[in-house]
C-alpha cells in the first residue's frame, strides 16, 4: 500500500507544480479590427479532454484516482455502520417479541416477523451473548425469555404451556368452570379422548391443574398456586371470566 502512497503524491505535486508552471504563460483576449471594435464573430469550438493542457489533465485524473482511492477506503466503514443501524433494528425487534411473548420459539419469531430463520438465530445468539435473553429447553421446544429474574422456573413453564393453542383452551374452559370432566371438555372443543387426556396429563404433571375423584367423575381445577400465574399471563385477546 506504501506504492500507492508514492503515486498519490507524485500526482499531487506534479500537478501542483505544472499548475504553477503555467499561470501567466498565455491569456486569451478578443481580436480587435481596424476601427478598434472588438470582432466577436464566429463560433465557440469543442475540444476534447486530451486537446486540454497538461496541466489540467494531470490535475482531473490526480482528483479521480484520490477521490476513488478515498471511497474505496470508507466505503467499508459506511457500509459496516448501515450493516450494525439494520441488525440492531432487527434485533431490537426480535427482543421487543420476546418480552411480549415470554416462551416463544425461533419458528414463531420466524413466522410473525416475516425474517428468515438463519437470521432470527444469529440475532438471539448476539442477544444471548450479551445476557438479553435465555434460552429454556421445555419439552421438545427450546423457549425464550427475557434475562431479567422476570420469569422463575413455574413462570416459565406455564408460558411454555400457554404458546399451545389447544392447551391455551383446555386451561381457559378449566379456570371458567372449575370441577370440569374430560367427557365435558371433549364435548366442548369436539377433540378426541385421547387428545384431551393426553393434555390433560401434561398440564397435571407439571402441576398446573389438579383431579378430584367424584363418583366415576374425574374434576379438573387449577392449582391455586398458579391460577394467578396463569391469569397473568394468558393472551389479553382470549378474556378469562375467572373466579380467582
Amino acid at each position: 500500500m506504501r506504492w500507492i502512497g508514492y503515486l498519490l503524491f507524485f500526482l499531487f505535486f506534479f500537478s501542483i507544480v505544472t499548475t504553477h508552471a503555467e499561470e501567466g504563460g498565455y491569456t486569451v483576449d478578443f481580436y480587435p479590427t481596424q476601427n478598434g471594435s472588438i470582432d466577436t464573430s464566429g463560433a465557440d469550438a469543442t475540444i476534447s479532454f486530451w486537446e486540454l493542457p497538461l496541466w489540467v489533465q494531470i490535475a482531473y485524473i490526480s482528483g479521480v484516482i484520490l477521490a476513488s482511492l478515498g471511497l474505496l477506503k470508507i466505503s467499508p466503514i459506511v457500509l459496516a455502520r448501515i450493516k450494525n443501524l439494520i441488525e440492531n433494528q432487527s434485533r431490537q425487534t426480535i427482543l421487543k417479541y420476546i418480552l411480549n411473548n415470554p416462551g416463544c420459539t425461533v419458528a414463531e419469531l420466524s413466522d410473525q416477523q416475516k425474517m428468515n430463520r438463519g437470521s432470527v438465530k444469529y440475532h438471539i445468539y448476539r442477544l444471548k451473548l450479551v445476557d438479553k435473553i435465555i434460552l429454556k429447553k421445555i419439552g421438545k421446544f427450546t423457549r425464550l425469555f427475557q434475562n431479567s429474574g422476570t420469569f422463575n422456573g413455574n413462570e416459565q413453564m406455564i408460558a411454555a404451556h400457554l404458546k399451545n393453542e389447544t392447551c391455551r383452551m383446555l386451561l381457559r374452559a378449566i379456570l371458567d368452570n372449575p370441577g370440569i370432566t374430560n367427557q365435558e371438555l371433549t364435548e366442548k372443543f369436539h377433540l378426541a379422548k385421547s387428545t384431551i387426556h393426553w393434555y390433560i396429563q401434561q398440564l397435571s404433571k407439571d402441576n398446573i391443574i389438579v383431579s378430584k375423584q367424584e363418583g366415576k367423575y374425574r374434576r379438573y381445577t387449577v392449582n391455586a398456586d398458579t391460577k394467578m400465574i396463569l391469569l397473568r399471563f394468558m393472551p389479553p385477546s382470549q378474556p378469562i371470566h375467572a373466579q380467582v
